[in-house]
């Protein structure tokens, strides 16, 4: 298994296991600068990705995961170490993502790579139109 920075044509291939998601070209152009994204691969099949990037919060940069998909913890662990490392070597000390508490071989995952899971509660409030229909990260619910 190898993890390595997407670029445009990766496309369908981070597609193929974005699920119910799909990912937008505009946002794999852009996620394909930040420098802290990976697709996870073995051969020729896609196994998972990373969406990630710097995020200055005036006294320190946070590198966050917006958004991790992989087909099993192993998988999601790779994942993990390829956005840390791309974060240590950038010189960022921390790497942040919010976790859905239904995902548990994430939350695995995540503390077998060293993260803190919680107590903080990610509060959300969608501006605008999206708002008014219950939208939230694009999804309906």
């Amino acid at each position: 298994m190898r993890f390595r920075p997407f670029t445009e044509e990766d496309l369908d291939r981070l597609n193929q296991v974005a699920g119910e998601r799909p990912l937008s070209l505009g946002a794999l152009r852009f996620f394909a600068r930040t420098g802290h994204s990976f697709l996870a691969e073995e051969g020729e099949r896609p196994l998972g990705f990373a969406l990630a990037q710097a995020v200055w919060q005036g006294e320190a940069t946070t590198v966050l995961i917006t958004r991790i998909e992989g087909e099993g913890e192993e998988v999601l662990q790779g994942l993990l170490r390829a956005v840390v490392k791309s974060a240590y070597d950038a010189g960022v000390y921390e790497v942040a993502l919010h976790l859905d508490p239904s995902r548990k071989a994430l939350e695995r995952a995540l503390l077998e790579e060293g993260f803190a899971v919680g107590p903080l509660v990610l509060c959300v409030r969608v501006l605008g139109s999206r708002g008014a229909r219950g939208e939230r990260r694009g999804v309906l619910e």
